[in-house]
């Protein structure tokens, strides 16, 4: 078909954090494998082989004895865990800057063919593969309706996620986001139960009396410091509050972007 058609973009919000969700869950989950699996291992084996018939064997380029091997774990764990966080948020954001920049080039040309519109959705944009993390926050902000809600959290995470992978969790200066260190911040929601009698923290097996008590959901804002040659060390328990917290980054992100027309 040649004829000219004049396309208008909208965009699905129903499907817009699914590809969030699925990364969040997929880190969370090979975290949470790793942790069980370091729990149940007591001993390493002398090597591995590759499969059941294979005749090679293989062992680390250097062999640490079990207690350093359990550490080295933990750091590769919570390594690999923070670069998922902003490979999700990095692709999340990445997505809506594609629409942005496919949403103006259709404004500059709103009457096209089917098939130039499939090229034009199609087509790959070289400069955004190239902004960072902090460039990508720029971008969109200029898309949304009011400002993003946690900004200086996810660049906090960022900055943190920079230390792990590129300087083994060790803080160096080129990591500093405030003076002497590095400062993480993040939000935790925490749900508790109220009554008449007492207000708790609502725990894995409570009972909840859907008629008598009220739930109600509390912001709580966390920080940890991290000084100058400082290792890097997150429990686990707040590595999942952060994941979470990701995916809060996500519904804001969302409910505040929006198209120009």
């Amino acid at each position: 078909m040649n004829e000219n058609l004049t396309a208008t973009l909208k965009l699905n919000r129903n499907d817009s954090l699914i590809t969030l969700n699925q990364k969040l869950s997929e880190c969370t989950n090979a975290v949470f494998f790793g942790i069980n699996s370091l729990d149940k291992t007591d001993e390493l084996p002398e090597s591995l082989r590759d499969d059941e018939n294979s005749i090679f064997t293989h062992q680390p380029l250097m062999k640490m004895d079990f207690e350093k091997s359990q550490e080295n774990f933990k750091i590769w764990i919570l390594k690999k865990g923070f670069e998922d966080l902003i490979s999700a948020l990095n692709e999340l954001m990445f997505s809506f800057s594609y629409i942005i920049n496919l949403n103006e080039k259709i404004k500059k040309n709103p009457k096209q063919t089917i098939e130039e519109f499939k090229k034009l959705i199609l087509e790959r944009d070289k400069k955004l593969t190239k902004l960072s993390f902090p460039d990508l926050i720029t971008k969109i902000e200029k898309s949304l309706k009011s400002p993003l809600k946690y900004k200086s959290e996810m660049l906090s995470l960022n900055k943190t996620r920079n230390c792990l992978v590129h300087r083994n969790g060790i803080v160096h200066p080129n990591d500093f986001n405030v003076e002497n260190g590095i400062e993480l911040n993040w939000w935790y929601y925490n749900v508790e139960i109220k009554n008449e009698n007492e207000t708790k923290e609502l725990e894995r097996l409570d009972i909840i009396d859907l008629v008598e008590d009220n739930l109600q959901m509390t912001s709580i804002k966390k920080t940890k410091f991290f000084n100058d040659r400082e290792r890097i060390v997150i429990s686990f328990q707040e590595f999942f509050e952060l994941a979470h917290f990701c995916q809060t980054v996500g519904f804001d992100m969302l409910d505040k972007f929006t198209l120009a027309k």
